[in-house]
């Protein structure tokens, strides 16, 4: 629930309710594909590191918008 508070948008009661029905379809999808609980886990914890990457070049494209290197504008 705390990966998906910090990226989606959600406010209020209702946003916290649509958020623990994403969670509970997430979480849903993943068990009915797993083989095993070792690789519940391991299909849980890549999912969230994928947000986790995708969100954090998002934001680093963000501060950036030209993709350029900081040290290539200071040469």
């Amino acid at each position: 629930m705390e990966t998906l508070k910090r990226h989606l948008p959600a406010g209020g009661c209702d946003g916290l309710s649509e958020l623990r029905k994403i969670a509970a379809r997430f979480e849903e999808k993943i068990f009915t594909s797993a083989e095993n609980q070792a690789d519940y886990l391991r299909k849980i914890s890549l999912k969230m590191l994928i947000m986790e990457t995708k969100s954090a070049i998002e934001n680093s494209m963000a501060s950036n918008p030209t993709g350029e290197n900081q040290n290539m504008q200071d040469q």
